[in-house]
């Protein structure tokens, strides 16, 4: 699969549209980088560990590796520090540490996490009155990353999406089936 191919994708699981900063990022060949020596960019260690919580949420682990497995984390890190606006990338951070997140993450258990987040995200793509445009935004933005991160990791290019390189093979077509061949 190559990267044009992915970024379509992505599109359909995100639910149609790519932010223009993710976008760029995904094009300019953005990838997760290495976990060895791995150094925040600009997300502090709170933010870290609470989006990659966020991260195994919806992508957790199953018969193929979850998303902090694929390094969706530091993607995220990344993303926001080097093709996100930093107006763009600081009123994001200030949205998630408004938005309950005041406390340290590890006060918060899996349980109340996971609920949190499934109301989050049903409420994401209807926004009603407990929600505002903010923090409805805050999310899809996260979700996209996440999303992003993952799917285009070698984990979930190689293990979710079973690439195929050269398709399947057909080797039982006859010869006189095949109206013309190619040359060059």
């Amino acid at each position: 699969m190559n990267r044009r191919d992915a970024i379509s994708r992505l599109g359909v699981l995100i639910g149609g549209t790519l932010s223009a900063s993710t976008l760029s990022g995904l094009l300019a060949g953005c990838s997760t980088p290495s976990s060895v020596d791995y150094a925040l960019q600009i997300l502090t260690e709170p933010q870290f560990a609470l989006f990659g919580r966020i991260a195994n949420i919806i992508i957790p682990e199953t018969d193929t590796p979850g998303a902090t497995e694929a390094g969706v984390d530091r993607f995220i890190d990344t993303m926001l520090a080097k093709y996100y606006p930093l107006a763009e990338t600081r009123h994001f951070l200030s949205l998630w540490d408004a938005f309950g997140m005041m406390y340290s993450p590890e006060e918060i258990d899996d349980v109340e996490l996971e609920t949190m987040i499934l109301r989050e995200d049903s409420q994401a793509y209807n926004i009603t009155g407990s929600q505002s445009e903010s923090a409805a935004w805050a999310f899809r933005l996260l979700k996209e990353l996440v999303i992003s991160g993952y799917y285009t990791s070698e984990i979930g290019m190689t293990e979710e999406l079973r690439v195929k390189p050269f398709g399947t093979a057909n080797m039982d077509i006859a010869r006189s089936e095949i109206d013309r061949t190619w040359s060059n």
